[in-house]
C-alpha cells in the first residue's frame, strides 16, 4: 500500500511539474537581436532620412517660388497658365521621387553585402 501511494505521489508531482512547465513556457516571447546590439544604424538611417526630407522641402520651396513667378509672368494667358501648371506638377513629382529614392537609400547604408 505504501508503494502505491508513493507511485501516486510521484505521478502527481510529475503532472504538476509538467503543468507548471507548460504554463511557464507559453508566457515566453521570442526576442530579436535588436535588444542586444547597438542601434548605430538606426540613428544614421534616421539622420539620413531627415536630411533627404530637408533637401526635398527646400527644393519644393524653390519650385513653389518659381511657379508663383511664372504664373505672374503668364498674366491671363490660359495656354501659358496650363503649361506652367503641368510643368509645376511634373517638377513637384520629380522632387518627391528623388526624396523617395534618397530615403530608400538611407536604409541600405553600410558596407555589408546583404547576404550576397
Amino acid at each position: 500500500m505504501f508503494l502505491r501511494s508513493s507511485y501516486r505521489a510521484k505521478r502527481l508531482l510529475f503532472i504538476v511539474c509538467a503543468v507548471v512547465l507548460v504554463a511557464g513556457t507559453t508566457q515566453c516571447r521570442m526576442v530579436t537581436d535588436n535588444l542586444t546590439r547597438a542601434r548605430v544604424g538606426t540613428a544614421n538611417a534616421n539622420s539620413c532620412i531627415r536630411e533627404c526630407a530637408r533637401i526635398a522641402n527646400e527644393a519644393i520651396r524653390v519650385e513653389s517660388d518659381l511657379h508663383v513667378a511664372n504664373v505672374h509672368a503668364c498674366g491671363s494667358d490660359p495656354l501659358c497658365l496650363a503649361n506652367e501648371d503641368a510643368r509645376h506638377e511634373a517638377a513637384v513629382a520629380a522632387i518627391q521621387a528623388k526624396r523617395k529614392i534618397c530615403q530608400n537609400a538611407c536604409h541600405h547604408q553600410g558596407g555589408g553585402q546583404g547576404g550576397r
